[in-house]
């Protein structure tokens, strides 16, 4: 009874294992069949994850073709802005303040208007100028007509000392007149000076002369007018960047060869570009550098006189050359290096580079315009080992 016990829970557990392992298959391979994958194919979509070994042993790899363009990163340097001119209005007589035409901080045009200051004594003085060469006129009429009385006289009649006394009075009335005119002038000169009036556009800064005020030349700049539009900035070249630019572009004098831009504080670059206004004619000793002064139009006063900017100077004409991610570009003790595929096989380029731009980079020799690059799964692959590419995006794409 006991060994017939003992056989019927061996059969038991026999059946209950198979029931758990014929179970345990199906679910195996309904899950293959689900992701529609069976060991040993390739990924949906045609291209293998990178590093497994498709069929035939080759490793996987995504390659790009290289874009021929110029990069043409920009040089920078740190700049200056500052006017191209800068006035301080000064009283250039003295008297009280009748009159301020101007709000501090507005913009005046040339021939504005500034300040008025009383007029009423220089007026005075141009009437009284006026009355003393109106006399000297006419002593000089007396000292002509008299003159000629005594040259038109006989000649036994007249002495000798009348007629040269009377040439003398004549020239003495003559400088009088010439005095009077000159002392007019001046009272007109200082009448005029009554306006003060803007010599330039610009924008005028704050006074500090107001409508009752005593002023006079002593007292010193009365206000200063900025011109903003257009602006200068200045920036320092050092010597080594100068003549590499003008290396790069042939030799070119460099504002023909080259576009200047700005970029401000913000990180933005405004839509300026500067032309080019002078520099100096020798390098600074004490830096090794030049001082380039470059002229922005600047109608909505973006430029502020002794603001900083960032001078941006791009080659006008860049030569072109193959361009490719910079995640294919490898280096090693003997320098920088990529993948290429020949005859099936991953194969070494060294290459010589040039400049990188938003994760791009010029290849400027060791590779050709149209020879695509292994970009993905390099940490997989060696020299001389077998790779099958899957084309990617061009270079710089994700």
């Amino acid at each position: 009874m006991m060994m017939q016990q003992d056989e019927h829970t061996r059969e038991s557990r026999g059946a209950r294992w198979a029931g758990w392992a014929i179970t345990a298959v199906a679910l195996l391979a309904l899950g293959w069949l689900a992701r529609g994958l069976m060991p040993g194919a390739p990924a949906s979509g045609g291209r293998p994850p990178m590093g497994m070994m498709p069929p035939g042993g080759a490793t996987a790899v995504v390659t790009h073709t290289p874009e021929l363009a110029a990069l043409n990163p920009p040089t920078s340097f740190i700049g200056q802005v500052e006017p191209i001119q800068s006035v301080g209005l000064r009283a250039q007589i003295e008297g009280l303040v009748e009159k301020v035409h101007f709000q501090e901080g507005s913009l005046v045009n040339a021939g504005d208007p500034l300040f008025t200051i009383e007029s009423a004594i220089y007026k005075a003085r141009v009437a009284l100028r006026q009355a003393e060469l109106a006399g000297a006129e006419a002593e000089l009429d007396r000292a002509q007509r008299y003159l000629k009385r005594l040259e038109a006289a006989d000649a036994r009649g007249v002495l000798q000392t009348d007629l040269d006394a009377a040439r003398s009075g004549l020239l003495q009335s003559q400088a009088a007149v010439q005095q009077a005119q000159a002392t007019l002038e001046l009272a007109e000169i200082d009448l005029r000076h009554t306006r003060i009036t803007a010599p330039i556009t610009g924008r005028i800064g704050r006074t500090v002369a107001n409508t009752g005020d005593f002023v006079s030349p002593s007292l010193g700049t009365l206000a200063h007018i900025v011109q903003l539009d257009p602006i200068r900035v200045v920036f320092s070249v050092p010597d080594r960047d100068y003549l590499e630019l003008r290396e790069s572009v042939g030799g070119a004098a460099m504002p023909a060869a080259v576009r200047i831009r700005l970029r401000l504080p913000t990180g933005t670059i405004p839509n300026m570009t500067g032309s080019h206004d002078f520099e100096e004619t020798e390098m600074m000793t004490g830096t090794a550098t030049l001082p380039v002064r470059v002229r922005f139009a600047n109608p909505d006063g973006l430029l502020v006189p002794n603001g900083y900017v960032t001078v941006l100077i791009d080659k006008a004409d860049a030569k072109p050359y193959p361009v490719v991610s910079q995640a294919a570009v490898l280096t090693d003790r003997e320098g920088p290096f990529l993948y290429v595929i020949a005859e099936g096989a991953a194969q070494v380029r060294r290459v010589k580079t040039g400049p990188s731009l938003d994760g791009r980079i010029e290849i400027r020799s060791g590779l050709a315009a149209d020879e695509p690059v292994i970009v993905e799964g390099l940490q997989k692959i060696r020299p001389g080992m077998p790779v099958q590419a899957a084309v990617g995006q061009k270079a710089g794409g994700s």
